[in-house]
């Protein structure tokens, strides 16, 4: 099996099942129920996002912590010192501050003398942080190189240490690993596109009241067809007058790598359909949608046969016609996630670049992140807005959050890393509750056409 991503060299192979042998805090392996474990406690379900996938994230991975231009920013703008930066990811308290030849160095936020935050500290020395309580200043790699305040003679320089995070640099942004494993090559983690200079890659970042799981979700189920159906906003792209297929038929998992899944909606649905329970036919008026829809059959800016792509640790995909629409959740908490979201388009020519920008910063950023992700996506989905942790019964639209769910855990480098030595014996187990759980679902003909994917 061959991977988009390139999880071959020592991704997912390398030093193997070199953990601890230990499986996320509160996950359920094949449906054994821990001892003292009850019913509708985190981890039993075996139907929630709360089964197998960690609440905090798949740890042995990069992830984007911070656009550089915002670390390291001095106090009166153009003037004064630098100061570190503060970053929570997958649960952790990381100071990021900026290194020496455009390094950037990344540790954990608590001084070991006496347990200051650093990211209050000032950059007194290039390449280096200082403790705001005492002046203890350590480099990229977590070393104390001067205990100011108790002098050059001090046992302590050369010695002390804070925990360090490996980090790199790509179209001007940080990246974290997070892993206790050793690092892989940053280009098995991140889109190929970004190393691609054919392709132009736009970014902005914004925290969401929200866990990682269920944004991740939402890229590929039917939801489109019902809270992207009309806002009055709409009225000035023309969407509002596009032809929307009024449901799905269900959805295909195809494209499957070893790092990732691609998401196909089978739709062949009309724009308004009858209800014999409730004697009525939904949507209510479809007269105002003259207008074809954008795709039928799959187009994609990348070539791919499939609009939506899941991709591991906490990537969604949306291969519109002309461009890629990427997220990326970095889970700061249980109940918290940076959303990094990537725009990619194809252009080499500064004029490329500057009309790619602009479109990103005005249509793009208007009428998708903000428009779409933030004012329809998140009202929903916000953590006091919905419960991931309720009993639910999935369906036929919801094969692929199944196969995520179940299924890609078995595939993370956590599990091949970390977890332990019966990955295989486990993932065969999840297979057939995958199988299972899908036995009613009938999937359409390769050649269905597809209509309105899911943005």
């Amino acid at each position: 099996m061959t991977s988009t991503n390139g999880h071959s060299s020592n991704g997912h192979s390398g030093n193997g099942h070199g953990g601890n042998g230990s499986v996320p805090e509160g996950s359920v392996i094949g449906g054994q129920r821990p001892e003292g474990i009850d019913n509708g406690e985190y981890g039993w379900s075996q139907i929630g996002v709360h089964d197998l996938v960690p609440k905090l994230g798949y740890r042995e991975y990069w992830y984007p912590a911070i656009e550089a231009n915002k670390v390291g920013r001095k106090k009166y703008g153009f003037f004064g010192s630098r100061y570190g930066t503060r970053v929570k990811m997958l649960g952790e308290d990381v100071a990021i501050f900026r290194g020496k030849d455009g390094r950037f160095g990344a540790v954990w936020n608590r001084c070991p003398h006496r347990g200051a935050l650093l990211s209050f500290g000032r950059c007194e020395f290039e390449g280096t942080i200082s403790c705001p309580y005492h002046g203890y200043t350590f480099d990229e790699t977590g070393v104390c190189v001067g205990a100011l305040t108790e002098g050059p003679e001090s046992g302590l320089n050369g010695k002390l240490r804070v925990k360090s995070y490996p980090t790199k640099v790509v179209n001007g942004v940080v990246y974290v690993w997070m892993g206790q494993t050793q690092p892989v090559p940053i280009e098995e983690d991140i889109p190929e596109e970004f190393f691609d200079k054919n392709f132009i890659v736009h970014t902005y970042s914004k925290v969401w009241p929200i866990n990682w799981t269920v944004t991740i979700e939402n890229s590929g189920d039917s939801h489109n067809s019902y809270i992207h159906r009309f806002r009055m906003r709409r009225l000035l792209n023309m969407e509002a007058f596009r032809q929307l297929p009024a449901y799905w038929s269900g959805t295909r998992v195809v494209g499957e790598t070893d790092n990732s899944m691609g998401i196909a909606p089978t739709v062949h649905a009309p724009q308004q359909a009858y209800f014999p329970l409730m004697d009525a036919k939904w949507p209510k008026r479809v007269w105002f949608r003259p207008l074809k829809a954008w795709r039928r059959g799959v187009k994609t800016f990348t070539g791919k046969p499939y609009t939506n792509e899941y991709r591991l640790p906490s990537l969604t995909r949306v291969d519109t016609r002309n461009r890629v629409h990427c997220r990326w959740a970095v889970p700061m908490d249980e109940n918290y996630s940076m959303m990094f979201t990537f725009g990619i388009m194809k252009g080499r020519t500064w004029w490329d670049r500057f009309f790619s920008r602009v479109y990103f910063q005005t249509m793009w950023r208007y009428f998708q992140i903000k428009g779409i992700n933030e004012l329809e996506d998140l009202p929903v989905q916000a953590f006091d807005r919905l419960d991931p942790a309720a009993p639910q019964k999935l369906g036929t639209n919801d094969r692929a959050i199944i196969h995520w769910r179940r299924k890609m855990p078995f595939k993370s480098r956590d599990a091949q890393r970390v977890w332990g030595h019966d990955t295989d014996q486990q993932a065969a187990i999840a297979a057939d509750a995958l199988l299972e759980a899908t036995e009613n679902f009938q999937p359409q003909p390769e050649d269905t056409k597809v209509v309105g994917a899911a943005r």
